[in-house]
């Protein structure tokens, strides 16, 4: 579960996008985004979050500053956020698109671990994310891994992020993206995390996931920053263009990752590790102008 203490992105209308070998611009792409921020759960041995409401909205009107409209935002907060809504938002944004459009799911509430029943997980745990329905006890009332990776099922575009700030958000990865692909981190002994978080369904393997912690980790968030630090930091990395690495004038997935990374890692006292994975042919997303 995400972690409250005291001393939880993107700004995603990218001038154009690259993946691959393939440009588009944005007069070409329709965008889709799916934000959840869940604080207050209806189940009463779930402990409630404080900012992941802050992250969802900063997220939503960070996307809005940039050019998209409430059209292409789903933004589901708090009651909206139910299995089934989070779940038939992002197959409805999944049906609409096209090769050449681009989707963003967001997410910043709970994350647990549950028995793997399917027998897929090397470790026999499948991640999940925690629905504000969630109903204590009953495994199927949790939006699993497995099930993340089925709404991708027949998904037409490969441009576009997944990014979650919520505990053991390291182990939504794709098997067939880490068979074939990389990870980035500067936290990633293999041999000390179990393989390094090589399970997870989310089966999406040319769309990039960056995630606020390993596998096996807690997510914080901070009354000192009223956020989820690792989304407080992506923000404040593509706030003034602190993440400009190169001082191009443009900020990447990379360069924004490697920001908060950085200063998540540092805020935490090392307690929390983000970790970005992608295709191997993914080269990078330019995510402003």
């Amino acid at each position: 579960m995400k972690r409250i203490l005291k001393p939880v992105w993107l700004l995603l209308l990218p001038f154009f996008v690259l993946a691959g070998c393939s440009l588009i611009t944005p007069g070409e792409t329709e965008f889709h985004a799916i934000i959840i921020g869940i604080n207050e759960y209806i189940e009463p041995t779930i402990n409630d979050l404080k900012y992941c409401v802050n992250d969802a909205n900063g997220m939503n009107d960070r996307l809005l500053q940039r050019g998209w409209h409430d059209s292409e935002i789903t933004l589901l907060l708090d009651g909206e956020a139910t299995k089934d809504a989070i779940l038939q938002a992002i197959e409805s944004a999944v049906d609409s698109c096209r090769p050449e459009d681009y989707i963003l799911v967001y997410f910043s509430g709970h994350g647990t671990g549950v028995s793997d029943s399917s027998g897929d997980e090397y470790d026999g745990v499948d991640e999940a994310i925690v629905p504000v329905d969630f109903v204590g006890g009953d495994p199927s009332t949790l939006v699993l891994d497995d099930e993340l990776g089925a709404s991708f099922d027949g998904c037409r575009t490969e441009k576009g992020v997944f990014i979650f700030d919520s505990c053991n958000s390291g182990g939504i990865v794709s098997t067939l993206m880490q068979a074939s692909a990389g990870v980035q981190s500067r936290y990633f002994p293999a041999d000390a995390r179990g393989g390094g978080g090589e399970n997870g369904d989310l089966d999406v393997i040319h769309i990039p996931v960056m995630t606020a912690s390993a596998e096996d980790e807690d997510s914080f968030e901070y009354a000192s920053l009223q956020h989820g630090a690792f989304t407080y930091f992506i923000l404040e990395g593509l706030s003034g263009h602190s993440a400009d690495s190169n001082s191009d004038g443009y900020i990447t997935i990379r360069e924004v990752f490697n920001y908060a990374e950085i200063q998540t890692e540092h805020y935490t006292g090392q307690y929390q590790h983000p970790l970005l994975r992608f295709h191997r042919n993914f080269l990078d997303i330019l995510i402003t102008r």
